[in-house]
């Protein structure tokens, strides 16, 4: 690829880092190519900006770069894996069923976004990707009620990623009834240690 080049021994070498838009290297310019240029995540703000607890905003970053040990990836690498969704049953399981698609996670969402007056935002049935209805349903609402629905979106997420190993790991059966109970408690856990968000939206129930 080399034997072509003529060199040019009268022109000083010089460092040339591409992915600076001044060719000069600096541990920011580094940073922003790798993550924001040379691989495309849009979808880091509204994760890492998000209040939710550390290993959970950790998962939803898995989750959009479908890199979660569902059966589809899995069977890929030939290991054991569940034959079909262990929340419905009835479809193949992938990281984007499992949390918007399968019944199970629909009727969920839609009881759970109820109780705060915001139904008409769970996924649809034709929704098939986590990361671009969250997206989507972000873009509706702003202020303190934008940051407790995405709170509320991971923490929602995080309850069905339980959920679905107790499935897998403990031969449980799933139950709507028990996964909103989850939830209640563990939304009132991240009210109590910061998640403001959540407490504006669930003002209104405490009143109630």
């Amino acid at each position: 690829m080399i034997s072509e080049w003529q060199l040019q021994p009268e022109v000083e070498d010089r460092h040339v880092f591409s992915m600076a838009p001044t060719g000069t290297y600096s541990a920011k310019t580094a940073y922003e190519g790798f993550f924001l240029g040379s691989v495309v995540f849009p979808h880091h703000k509204r994760i890492w900006k998000t209040w939710a607890l550390p290993k959970w905003r950790f998962f939803i970053w898995l989750v959009a770069q479908k890199r979660v040990w569902t059966a589809d990836r899995l069977a890929k690498r030939g290991l054991v894996h569940p034959d079909k969704c262990p929340l419905c049953d009835q479809e193949d399981e992938t990281i984007d069923h499992l949390l918007v698609t399968c019944s199970f996670s629909r009727e969920f969402w839609y009881l759970l976004l109820r109780k705060f007056d915001m139904h008409s935002l769970a996924p649809q049935p034709d929704v098939g990707s986590y990361p671009g209805w969250w997206e989507s349903v972000g873009n509706i609402v702003n202020g303190l009620t934008k940051k407790g629905l995405d709170s509320l979106v991971i923490l929602r997420a995080s309850i069905l990623w339980k959920d679905r190993n107790k499935c897998v790991f403990d031969g449980c059966s799933p139950s709507v009834t028990m996964s909103l109970r989850a939830v209640d408690e563990e939304r009132a856990k991240w009210e109590i240690v910061g998640a403001k968000g959540l407490s504006h939206l669930a003002a209104p129930l405490a009143e109630s």
